[in-house]
């Protein structure tokens, strides 16, 4: 950005934001040298697409006046364009397992094209609202996009760089409904964009849940999607220009939505985010982790902060990808929530085995789990249920040296984990379809991957039958 006395630069008006009577203008400099749009305030009435010659001191407009003519606001779009492309490096994520790499590959321009509109929208300062879901998985591909775009804009290199226009919003859920597509739409209203806000999502399902989200916010966003759940039949998402799923790509849910979103990030800017896709891929059990001591680490604050983020007595609203970044940069705050979630955690699995009721199936054991009853009057939210279910699955099979499969109950919902040698046997999503189907007056939602699903009831009339056809169907199944 111009720090220095300049007269006569071109910009144009990219984004018109409202406080009250007077307005801030966000104008991007024709000739690139700005990553991102410079704010000024005015009571002039100057809209969108306008171009001005400016003189600025010290990163402020101090005069102004308009310039008119279509070929000055054409030179302005093209100037635009040409920001965005130099923003987008092409740079491939590239591991040393072969199988991975192959998937990044073929999905390389498909990402590229969805750079390239986050690109437009950050040199332009046109708000974009990143949805991502509040585990590992999600988190650390929220953070991967952090640090590409403050790579991309100058924070990474040693400079201020432009603060870019983007609202984080972790969601609690994997699918997006048409509430909280109208809350993003009321999120961007004091703007006036040049063009469409964006919506990135990232780590959320395939459940047609997510269909009347969608369909509101496609004509209000231009939106992007990362995503690795299996694909179901009817979603809207797929339809997405900018819709990017490993299994589109002869991949599958082992390339992780977290890895997938550092897949996104290095298009950006090319940052060494090694720890952060190992602790995608560790958290959500992809048979790539290869686990360090730094991905460990990150993993488990990353479950932690987004498990219960009131261990952060600092944070004001919602955790967003800065705040993670705050955090993981601060080796004393890391190291004291590490300690805290390692004993919280290691405690809980200790109290679980003496809470599982076993079912015995040909060739496997079917354990069934309160966590109701196991939390007790705990006001501890960490660790949350259906993670927790992973790692005392884990603890099971390392106590049994036997495949197993786990339902976990809390509330409407039930978590299922299965060992992953039982995954092709037990059909675990068309188990849960079938479900849905025989019970739809009872069942709200049901989805996930082979080894890890959920099932979300409307009440709890039906709880106990539930869990009862869950564990008799399993073992049919596994027969």
């Amino acid at each position: 950005m111009h720090t220095e006395g300049v007269s006569d630069l071109r910009y144009l008006v990219t984004c018109v934001k409202r406080y009250g009577a007077e307005r801030t203008y966000y104008m991007l400099a024709l000739d690139g040298s700005c990553g991102a749009a410079l704010p000024f305030s005015s009571k002039l009435e100057l809209k969108p697409g306008e171009v001005i010659e400016a003189e600025t001191d010290e990163g402020k407009v101090q005069s102004f006046s308009a310039v008119e003519g279509e070929d000055v606001a054409k030179g302005a779009r093209d100037a635009v364009d040409e920001a965005a492309k130099r923003m987008v490096r092409g740079t491939v994520l590239k591991t040393d397992t072969k199988e991975l790499d192959a998937v990044s590959a073929r999905m390389r321009a498909k990402l590229e094209e969805a750079a390239l509109l986050l690109a437009r929208k950050l040199v332009m300062s046109i708000p974009v609202v990143v949805r991502f879901h509040n585990d590992i998985d999600g988190s650390s591909g929220a953070y991967s996009v952090y640090k590409g775009v403050c790579m991309a804009l100058g924070h990474g290199a040693g400079g201020a760089g432009c603060k870019p226009n983007i609202a984080w919003r972790m969601h609690p859920s994997v699918s997006y409904s048409k509430e909280d597509a109208i809350n993003d739409v009321l999120a961007c209203g004091a703007y006036e964009p040049m063009e469409r806000p964006m919506l990135l999502v990232i780590d959320f399902g395939t459940a047609t849940e997510s269909n009347e989200g969608i369909e509101f916010a496609k004509g209000r966003f231009d939106i992007a999607w990362l995503d690795h759940h299996p694909l179901v039949e009817g979603f809207a998402g797929v339809s997405l220009e900018h819709y990017v799923n490993p299994w589109n790509f002869g991949g599958d849910s082992n390339y992780t939505a977290g890895f997938l979103a550092c897949a996104f990030a290095k298009t950006l800017a090319d940052i060494d985010l090694r720890d952060v896709q190992e602790a995608s891929l560790a958290g959500d059990y992809s048979r790539y982790a290869r686990p360090t001591g730094r991905s460990r680490r990150i993993a488990a604050i990353l479950d932690l902060v987004t498990s219960d983020a009131r261990v952060l007595p600092w944070l004001k609203g919602g955790l967003g990808a800065d705040d993670i970044d705050r955090i993981l940069s601060d080796e004393k705050e890391s190291g004291e929530l590490v300690s805290y979630a390692e004993g919280r955690m290691s405690d809980m699995l200790d109290l679980a085995l003496n809470y599982v009721k076993v079912h015995k199936a040909p060739g496997a054991l079917i354990y069934v789990v309160d966590f109701e009853t196991l939390r007790g009057d705990s006001r501890e939210k960490y660790p949350l249920p259906g993670r927790f279910a992973s790692r005392l699955l884990g603890r099971i099979e390392e106590l049994n040296k036997k495949d197993c499969a786990l339902l976990l109950h809390f509330g409407y919902f039930v978590s299922i984990r299965l060992s992953k040698a039982l995954a092709e046997r037990a059909g675990l999503l068309e188990l849960l379809n079938s479900i849905r189907q025989d019970y739809q007056e009872y069942v709200d939602s049901a989805g996930g991957h082979s080894t890890a699903a959920s099932l979300k009831l409307k009440g709890d009339e039906m709880k106990k039958e539930m869990i009862k056809q869950l564990v008799d169907r399993l073992k049919e199944r596994l027969g």
